[in-house]
């Protein structure tokens, strides 16, 4: 009778634990699907949730498009123009954690190693997913960024290079060729090693 109650109780454990467990991976799920949503660059009111499909041209290993966007200084830049030089091309917004995180890690490497590693540092700004100029003139002050600050304007550069979470990298070399995608922020260390690399 004994074994039997054990036998009986053993198994009760074991299904609790089994719930348990169960309830957990929901709810870990549930807070990692979470952690997506409010790191994804949100559509415009007349935008589709659904990813823009790529022409496929900006892709590990192909040459940066041919692209054109102001800076916040009014100047217009083109991409093709750093040919000679390494790029450091990220997308990112005023509202998102883990841009602001990056920031001055960024800073840090523009200011001690990218001149050094003959690479230039460009901020692409999802200005039409962002909170206005005047939250990105403040966000630069805030911060003392120095490197080229980029205006996505219309949204059209963003889903060109598949910015769809931000913090968005590419690290283009000197020909010009994309030779990494990064999704998420980095720090100097980070940079220092990979622009090593490239």
């Amino acid at each position: 009778m004994i074994p039997r109650l054990l036998a009986f109780g053993l198994v009760g454990v074991l299904v609790a634990l089994l719930i348990v467990n169960v309830m957990n991976d929901q709810k870990e799920r549930q807070e990692l699907d979470a952690l997506q949503e409010q790191y994804a660059v949100a559509p415009a009111d007349n935008e589709s949730a659904a990813p823009v499909e790529s022409s496929g041209a900006v892709k590990e290993g192909n040459p940066v498009p041919d692209v054109q966007a102001p800076t916040l200084d009014g100047e217009i830049v083109n991409l093709k123009d750093y040919r000679g030089q390494k790029v450091i091309l990220n997308f990112w917004a005023t509202w998102c954690p883990p841009c602001m995180a990056e920031m001055p890690h960024m800073q840090e490497y523009y200011e001690n190693e990218a001149k050094d590693q003959n690479v230039e540092i460009l901020a692409v700004n999802l200005t039409s997913k962002d909170n206005g100029i005047d939250k990105i003139n403040s966000f630069v002050d805030d911060y003392g960024l120095t490197f080229p600050i980029l205006l996505d304007e219309t949204g059209i550069m963003g889903e060109e290079f598949q910015a769809f979470y931000i913090p968005t990298t590419y690290l283009i070399d000197e020909e010009g060729v994309i030779q990494r995608k990064l999704m998420g922020p980095m720090d100097r260390e980070m940079m220092i090693d990979m622009m090593e690399d490239l």
